[in-house]
């Protein structure tokens, strides 16, 4: 069987915002395909998609989905109503993706270490867990920026990020400012030795 975990990539990628698995044309060859209706659909909740059959057996079966409720109509309504305007709606991809390439040409001339991929999520690497949480902490004290530190287990340790997301209602300004904020956080914490703090 094949799973595929499509919470980043739902309303982001293929024709209709499906995901990967439509971007690649894989769809119909993936067993169960797991998505969110948060971050790109803006609710919450999540689901999979699968046979009548799979489907019937986790909702039967899977202990975590057993003691829950049914989303509200009102979450359901919206969910519905946002996963059919992206459908139809191809501007906020597109917008998404140009800001990422413009956030990436910023830091690139920031000298700002980040991991070049070919997705959305922008990993900006710092490799040190409590440099990490203070580079986050100056961007959101100074800066009013939240960007989350990733840490172990989440990433291996010595790999730690700020995992970024432009969005698709960012502005090239907006963008700007956050590169200068990031180069004033790592130059903050760039003399400091991490390793003799407990």
């Amino acid at each position: 069987m094949t799973f595929i975990d499509e919470v980043h990539a739902v309303g982001m990628y293929g024709k209709t915002g499906a995901g990967v698995s439509e971007e690649l044309s894989l769809s119909n060859k993936i067993d169960i395909i797991q998505g969110t209706l948060g971050k790109a659909y803006g609710t919450m909740g999540g689901y999979i998609t699968s046979t009548e059959l799979i489907c019937d057996t986790i909702r039967s079966y899977a202990s975590g989905f057993i003691f829950t409720t049914a989303l509200p109509p009102a979450l359901a309504k919206s969910s519905t109503t946002s996963i059919k305007y992206l459908k139809e709606s191809n501007v906020e991809r597109l917008l998404q993706k140009e800001n990422t390439i413009c956030l990436k040409s910023y830091l690139k001339k920031a000298n700002i270490p980040f991991l070049d991929n070919r997705t959305h999520i922008i990993p900006v690497m710092v490799n040190n867990p409590v440099k990490c949480k203070e580079i986050s902490n100056i961007l959101l004290k100074k800066f009013g920026h939240y960007i989350q530190p990733i840490n172990y287990p989440t990433v291996p340790a010595g790999y730690e990020r700020l995992r970024i997301t432009p969005g698709p209602l960012h502005t090239e300004k907006m963008i700007s400012e956050l590169t200068d904020a990031l180069k004033y956080a790592f130059k903050q914490t760039e003399n400091i030795d991490y390793k003799n703090i407990s």
